[in-house]
This record gives C-alpha cells, structure tokens and sequence, in this order.
C-alpha cells in the first residue's frame, strides 16, 4: 500500500505505576490554575489515532497553519476534576504534509481558558505532561491523526471553554460534557 499511515510522535516519560495520585503543579505567569494526576487519570491517557473511516463526532473544526489540514475538536468532557480534550488533525488536501509542533514536553502554548482562569496540560507525578511529549502531523490527503491532553477541569459552574493549540485558529465557546 503506498500510502503512509498517520503518524505522531510520541513519548511519554511516565510509568503508570509511579503515579501514586499525587502530582506535580503546573506553573507559568498570570493567573494559572494546575491539577493532580490519578492512577486513573493516567490509565484513561492512552494516545488515539483515527482513520477517516473511524471518524466521531465533531463539535468544531478549525484552520490549521498547514496547507489544507483543519483540525477537529472532537471530544471535550470533565470527568473527577480533569478536561480531557482531543483534537483529530484531518488533511482535506490532495499533497502529503508534514509539521512538527516541536514542545519539548514544554506545553506552556497548549492551554484551556474558563471564566478568568487559564488551564495548563497536567503532568504525572514526575512532571511529565499527560499529553503526547512531542506533536509530529505527517499524513497523506485524506488521513487523520489524533493529539489529546488532559488539563485540570474547570469549574462546574463553567459550561465552556476555549482551546489553544499552536498553529490552529483557536476553538472557542467549546461546550464541556460531564460524566
């Protein structure tokens, strides 16, 4: 088959058992919230990569800096304290394109808004993000990849949020499901 298979890079430097529950404080400048990663919390972060054919629901697309790749907000629910967000990168074009989003595990540029807060990705007990460590979109026209990251929720009172991903147009009034 000549076609490439959708790819991310990933590396995660956590152990699933070295979690314990505790975790370690996001912090940047302004007004910041951060949160604590669960076993279970890091048990439900597996990565996710979809085929067009496997394609969910889709609750906002918007522009990506890449010619023509749109990225597809398609899932946003809070669940015991954590927003756990996935984005499926989509290439609407007719060439192969690749980008990195070079992070580092540095995901200060990654980051939820709700009511007057900002929301950075959460990290394990040894301060690695519960998001893929790097972001690497390398597809053929018509494949799809999936990115997700987990950040503290907001609170209840918060029916929505705004997403900002680098190099995406940002999703904003982003309704959050409860479960």
């Amino acid at each position: 088959m000549r076609a490439k298979h959708a790819t991310i890079a990933l590396s995660i430097l956590m152990g699933m058992a070295a979690c314990g529950g505790g975790g370690k404080e996001a912090a940047d400048q302004g007004a910041t919230t951060a949160g604590k990663a669960t076993d279970e919390t890091v048990a439900a972060s597996a990565p996710a990569t979809t085929t067009a054919a496997a394609a969910g629901a889709v609750l906002q697309t918007q522009e990506v800096n890449m010619p023509g790749v749109v990225a597809d907000l398609t899932e946003a629910t809070r669940k015991e304290g954590v927003l756990t967000v996935k984005v499926r990168f989509r290439n609407t074009g007719t060439e192969s394109v690749s980008e990195s989003f070079t992070t580092f595990s540095d995901y200060s540029s990654f980051y939820v808004t709700a009511g007057e807060q900002k929301f950075f990705i959460l990290e394990d007990a040894e301060g690695a993000p519960l998001a893929p460590k790097d972001l690497y979109v390398s597809l053929d026209a018509g494949e799809t990849t999936t990115w997700w990251g987990k950040f503290p929720a907001p609170p209840a009172t918060e029916t929505t949020f705004d997403l900002v991903v680098p190099n995406v147009t940002p999703f904003e009034d982003v309704p959050i499901t409860d479960r």
